[in-house]
């Protein structure tokens, strides 16, 4: 179980990123402002800016709602995870 949450985590972990930067470079290519160094709120602002814009430059929307189930999955495998994590030390303990 500890094994599957931590790929789970990190995959989800990694597709998170591609759509957030695909997200962000499309509003930047259409000469809207974006911030590279986001605070939360700014997530926020860029998602909504994004889903107002999608349709009027004919970019899918999927993304932003590939982005927010895998921000689900992420946390609960994080959770998964993080309750696992005494299965890591007997891991190590098996190796050495």
């Amino acid at each position: 179980m500890f094994v599957a949450a931590f790929v789970v985590c990190f995959v989800s972990a990694a597709v998170l990123n591609f759509l957030h930067f695909q997200m962000k470079f499309r509003l930047k290519d259409a000469g809207l402002p974006v911030k590279w160094f986001m605070m939360p709120w700014d997530d926020f602002r860029m998602w909504r800016t994004y889903l107002s814009e999608a349709p009027a430059n004919r970019w899918p929307v999927w993304p932003f709602y590939a982005y927010r189930t895998l921000m689900v999955i992420f946390g609960i495998s994080g959770i998964v995870f993080v309750l696992n994590a005494d299965k890591l030390d007997r891991l190590f303990r098996r190796l050495h």
